[in-house]
């Protein structure tokens, strides 16, 4: 994984369990992890758990906005499966703090991981989704030239309420798709 990459706004690093604390008070929150398919996170406890995981991965960055060093938010680049990995699809994600919404730093922070993806690791194929309700999430999404593909209704989230993810994908532009 790059470890650290910078934008005109924003530093994406790697997570450290200093972040704990910042995680929990944006994660805590019932605005930020149902959209993304997962609960509020109930306890210090819990954050730091999933931080570790972020930690052991090694595909999460956490999303700091200049010059703060503190976790706002995170974007992943992950791959799913074997079969997905001998593809070169990788699947991407993010979540931010409520506070920060409708700034645009999401999409930069999308913007400089899809550099990443297609000109350092040489990805094939990103592809995201989101539930029906997340109408910011597939703005972002649209924004950044994915395209329509399925109705995936064959995953589980912690988040009961879930039951459809709308799919994306997009092609790396070197493949000439």
């Amino acid at each position: 994984m790059v470890k650290k990459i910078e934008t005109e706004r924003l530093i994406l690093r790697a997570p450290k369990k200093t972040d704990a604390k910042a995680f929990y008070n944006y994660a805590k929150k019932s605005t930020i992890g149902p959209l993304a398919g997962w609960l509020p996170h109930e306890s210090i406890t819990h954050s730091k758990i999933i931080l570790n995981d972020f930690i052991k991965t090694e595909d999460v960055w956490v999303i700091n906005i200049k010059p703060s060093n503190q976790m706002v938010g995170s974007i992943s680049l992950k791959v799913r499966n074997i079969e997905e990995a001998i593809k070169g699809i990788c699947e991407i994600g993010y979540a931010l703090d409520d506070t920060y919404w409708n700034q645009g730093y999401i999409s930069e922070a999308v913007t400089a991981i899809l550099d990443v993806a297609f000109n350092k690791y040489d990805v094939k194929k990103v592809i995201a989704g989101h539930d029906i309700s997340n109408k910011a999430s597939q703005r972002v999404i649209l924004k950044h030239g994915f395209k329509f593909t399925h109705i995936d209704t064959s995953r589980v989230f912690s988040n009961p309420d879930i039951h459809e993810v709308y799919m994306y994908e997009l092609n790396n532009p070197k493949n000439g798709e």
